[in-house]
């Protein structure tokens, strides 16, 4: 087994990264959910990550200097603690699972994290999702639990129809 490393994504991964998020994240999810997969391209991941100010960061896992699982994560800001962290996806792929590289991209994003003073970690798993006992092992709360809150979305359509009534 080579040796695995964590490092933060380049601009040059951003094929790599959207090869794992079409092809196997979200186009799982999209088959299991029967909803179409991810509508961007490379092109707009190193536009909104590496151009003017980001609007993500990703660290990247790397066997033998292939990409193996990546996470992608932002900042945002609680009225309740202040800066804060956000972990939109995290993915390994299914030949380094149970090899400890989502624990090692967790500490990297939670490093990230503590380094930069934010206050707490966000991020959502879908019910039938078994990565929940992972997330339960490192440490984490099932905040819709504990805090009695709903995650709640306006897709594109809403957005535009809700801006739409806006003077």
């Amino acid at each position: 087994m080579s040796e695995i490393t964590v490092r933060k994504a380049r601009r040059e991964d951003c094929k790599a990264i959207r090869a794992l998020i079409q092809n196997i994240i979200l186009q799982e999810l999209a088959d299991f959910q029967k909803i179409d997969g991810p509508q961007f391209d490379s092109k707009a991941l190193e536009r909104d990550g590496f151009d003017g100010q980001p609007l993500y960061l990703c660290n990247v896992a790397t066997s033998n200097e292939k990409i193996i699982g990546y996470a992608l994560f932002y900042y945002v800001y609680s009225s309740w603690c202040g800066k804060s962290m956000c972990l939109e996806d995290i993915y390994v792929t299914p030949d380094f699972r149970g090899k400890r590289v989502g624990s090692m991209l967790v500490k990297a994003v939670a490093k990230e994290a503590v380094e930069n003073g934010c206050h707490k970690l966000d991020f959502v798993v879908l019910n039938w999702n078994p990565a929940q006992e992972f997330y339960r092992r490192l440490g984490a709360v099932d905040a819709t639990v504990k805090y009695q809150g709903h995650c709640y979305r306006f897709s594109e359509g809403d957005l535009r129809k809700i801006a739409s009534d806006c003077e």
